[in-house]
This record gives structure tokens, C-alpha cells and sequence, in this order.
């Protein structure tokens, strides 16, 4: 009885192996819902084309990879990879789209400070917010270009255009992007102070004006990684007011400042969403020369290291770390030119009032989430279907920074904050809905005994 027990174990579990390891050959790919995107941008995400063979264990993992790299093309609301049986050893995948709204045309109004936290210190006024319109294509030609005029007016006065071609060749693994943005103020950061930014506002005067044209080719030689390499030329200049305010805005009193200048950067995502990831991993590399000819005004290299990682801990709790580093020389540095933490949300969350400079950094980023709902509503009178699916998921987490700023030069500024460790955190609820939309509402505190009530919209750092 024990043998035949055991002949009878082994043989099931030699078919249950042989079945799962059998290979499937792909007989057909059939896409629907892509009423305006080209079926090659399609296909150049997936893993596999009609004709491959793949092993039945591995589809459900390639299914699911091919998901995540169609959202993460910003390109659809909704994306379902599904195979289907058709005979014996030959599946068709079937991939169905929901396409976002690729013309938009919505207003701008926006705080210009880093924060609303630090709007809200400055006495929330309107006279601290710029509005306009934002005029997007996101999928010209149905070939994902995008297509951007920002035009600002308020406290900032702006005109943006780019122009972003993803791939220019067959093998689609090349694409190149211009831009040309023109900026100016009459109320300028002129300085930081005891970690705070300072302003000057002239009623009548510009106070500074900026102008960038830049050019790109990048390369993307497999699914998850990209190479850039960018060209950029700026021309600055400032009032006589600022030079005499602060003579190191652009270093020695200078009100002009012009240069090229040259980056590479190197980004690896392996993200399951760009927008909220819940699970991968990023690798981010950025080499920044500033001056590259003789006669330019300034000589600057910057070096920027970045890791994310994301990790399902049970079904609904989810944790994610966020490592950033940054070295840059010299380090005496024009103010303009110089970012420390407090810029771009590189920042100790509880110290979203203040601004750390230095030439050099290094910020962790915690987070605990757990998922409380992930569904969608959908609305029936709502007779566009881009705008009638809502997704929506809402996340409380609790959060832990760290960071550190080096600065050789802080009796400059009379810093409090460089040149040591800071701490922060707290906890908070996030909104997560279409069109990469993300609200968070948290209670944060930090080492010096501070605490805030801090309101965003953004998307995922």
C-alpha cells in the first residue's frame, strides 16, 4: 500500500509539472480600443509577438508585465491582458484599451511657492499664484508625441513650448524632444536666510528674466530602461536691485549669466505605476555639466544618485523606501544654481517651511500604506467614456524621512539646518484617481518639535 502511495505521489506530481511546463505557442495578438494610438506603440511594449512560444507556467507573469508597461505609457485609463485557449497548445492574447483623452486644454492655477504649507505661512495671498492655460497633445499622430504651449501670467509670466517625438526609427528604441521656455518676474527668492527663503517684489520693474532652449536624444534599448543625453543653452539676468541684495545670485555681483550646458540621465523603472507605485524598483543616474565653453558663467558639475523600491508586506499593506543623493563642484556656488533639500520635492517631509542649500545631500524617504479601497465609480450620464470611469484609491500611511546637507558656507545664510542630520515624519490619507491625479492630506511633524497640517497634488515622488 505505502509503494503504490508512493508511485501514485510521484507520477501526479511529474504530470502536474509536465502540465505547467508544457509550451503554449501565441497563434494571434488582438488588440482593441486603440481608436487613435498606432498599434506599433502597441506592440513595442510587449513581451512577446504572434509566433512565440512561451511556457505556460511563465504566462501569467508575462501578463502582468505587459499590463504594468501599457499603463505606465500614460496613454490609457484602463488597460486588460487576457490569453485565451483556442486549441491545444495555442493561446491568442487579447489586450483591451481604454484611451485617455489625449487633447486637452485646461486652465493653470497654481501657488509659486514649494508648497501649500509655505503659501499658507506666507498669508495664502492670490497675488502669490500663477494662472493661464496648458494646451497638451499627448498622443500626436497616434505615435505617443506630445505637444505642450504653457502660456502663465500672475506672479510668473511664461511661455513653454516642447515638442517630444518618443522614436524615430524602426527598430523604435530612439526619440528626440525641443523646447524653448521664456520666464520672467518682478518677484523674485533673492536669498535664503535661517533656512528661509527671502523675496523681493518691484511693482513697476522685471526683476528677473530667463530664457532655455534645449534639445534631447534618447535611447531605449529594452522595456524598462532609458538613456538621455540633453543639450541646453540658458541666458539669465537680473536687476541691478537682486546683484546688490545678494552679489552671489550669480556669484561676484553679476546681473547676467549665460552658459551650455550638457546631462546624461539614466532611468531604470521596473514600477508597477508611475503615478502610485505599490510594488518595483527604480535606479535613477544624473551627470549634470553647467559650462561647457571658455567664455561661459559658470563652471559647475552636479552628480545625482537615486533608488526607489516598493514591496507588498500582506495583500493591502505596502512599503516603499525612497534613497537620494547628490554631490556637486565647486563648492562655492551662484545661489540660482545651488539646490539642496526644500526644492522639487526633495525634501525631509515636517520641514516643508524651509529650504536647506548646499552643494551636497542625502535624503531618505519612508512610507507604510495600506490600501483601503481600490475601485472605480462609474458614471452612467457622463456619455464620454475617458471621463466617465473614475478610479479611485485611498491609502492611509505613516511616513519617516532623514536627510543631510552639507554646506561649507553657512554664515552666509546663518543656516541652522546644514551641515547635520534632520528628522521628520508623520502620517496622512492619499487620493489616488484618474489621469495620474494624486491628493494627499497629512499631519506631519519633525526633530525640532514642529508640527503642520500639510495639504499636495502631485503625483508619486
Amino acid at each position: 500500500m505505502l509503494l503504490f502511495t508512493l508511485l501514485f505521489s510521484f507520477f501526479t506530481h511529474h504530470h502536474q509539472y509536465a502540465h505547467t511546463d508544457s509550451t503554449l505557442l501565441i497563434k494571434q495578438i488582438n488588440i482593441s480600443g486603440n481608436h487613435k494610438t498606432n498599434e506599433k506603440i502597441i506592440l513595442r511594449e510587449l513581451d512577446f509577438v504572434a509566433g512565440d512560444s512561451i511556457k505556460q507556467k511563465d504566462i501569467e507573469k508575462k501578463l502582468d508585465l505587459t499590463q504594468r508597461k501599457l499603463v505606465n505609457t500614460n496613454l490609457f485609463i484602463s488597460v486588460e491582458v487576457k490569453s485565451e485557449q483556442v486549441a491545444e497548445k495555442q493561446i491568442v492574447i487579447n489586450i483591451k484599451l481604454l484611451e485617455q483623452w489625449y487633447i486637452l486644454g485646461y486652465p493653470i492655477f497654481q501657488i509659486v511657492d514649494r508648497n501649500y504649507a509655505e503659501w499658507w505661512q506666507r498669508g495664502a495671498s492670490l497675488s502669490r499664484t500663477t494662472y493661464g492655460v496648458n494646451l497638451l497633445h499627448n498622443n500626436f499622430r497616434g505615435r505617443a508625441e506630445k505637444i505642450n504651449l504653457r502660456l502663465e501670467t500672475g506672479f510668473t509670466q511664461r511661455v513653454d513650448i516642447a515638442y517630444q517625438i518618443p522614436y524615430i526609427d524602426k527598430a523604435q528604441k530612439t526619440g528626440i524632444g525641443f523646447s524653448v521656455s521664456y520666464i520672467t518676474n518682478k518677484n523674485i527668492a533673492f536669498k535664503s536666510l535661517n533656512d528661509t527663503l527671502f523675496f523681493y517684489k518691484s511693482e513697476t520693474k522685471m526683476m528677473r528674466k530667463r530664457f532655455t532652449a534645449a534639445m534631447y536624444l534618447r535611447k531605449r534599448y529594452g522595456f524598462y530602461d532609458t538613456h538621455t543625453l540633453e543639450l541646453r543653452y540658458s541666458n539669465n539676468s537680473i536687476d541691478d536691485t537682486i546683484a546688490r541684495l545678494n552679489p552671489s545670485y550669480f556669484l561676484d555681483g553679476r546681473t547676467a549669466q549665460k552658459y551650455a550646458q550638457l546631462s546624461y540621465y539614466f532611468n531604470y523603472d521596473f514600477r508597477d505605476n508611475v503615478a502610485y507605485p505599490l510594488r518595483g524598483r527604480r535606479y535613477e543616474f544624473f551627470i549634470n555639466k553647467l559650462g561647457l565653453l571658455p567664455s561661459d558663467d559658470i563652471n559647475q558639475l552636479d552628480i545625482t544618485g537615486a533608488y526607489s523600491w516598493y514591496k507588498p508586506l500582506t495583500k493591502k499593506l505596502f512599503y516603499g523606501v525612497n534613497l537620494k543623493a547628490k554631490i556637486s563642484f565647486p563648492e562655492r556656488q551662484p545661489f540660482f544654481n545651488t539646490r539642496g533639500l526644500g526644492y522639487f520635492g526633495d525634501l525631509v517631509r515636517g520641514y516643508e517651511l524651509y529650504v536647506v542649500d548646499g552643494s551636497s545631500y542625502f535624503l531618505a524617504r519612508n512610507n507604510l500604506r495600506y490600501q483601503l479601497l481600490n475601485s472605480k465609480i462609474h458614471l452612467k450620464f457622463l456619455k464620454i467614456k475617458q471621463f466617465n470611469t473614475i478610479p479611485i484609491g485611498i491609502y492611509p500611511n505613516v511616513f519617516m524621512d532623514y536627510g543631510y546637507v552639507k554646506n561649507n558656507y553657512t554664515v552666509e545664510n546663518n543656516s541652522r539646518l546644514a551641515n547635520r542630520s534632520i528628522y521628520g515624519g508623520g502620517f496622512g490619507l492619499d487620493l489616488v484617481t484618474y489621469y495620474n491625479l494624486v491628493v494627499r492630506f497629512s499631519y506631519v511633524m519633525n526633530d525640532r518639535q514642529e508640527r503642520n497640517f500639510v495639504f499636495n497634488i502631485g503625483r508619486e515622488f
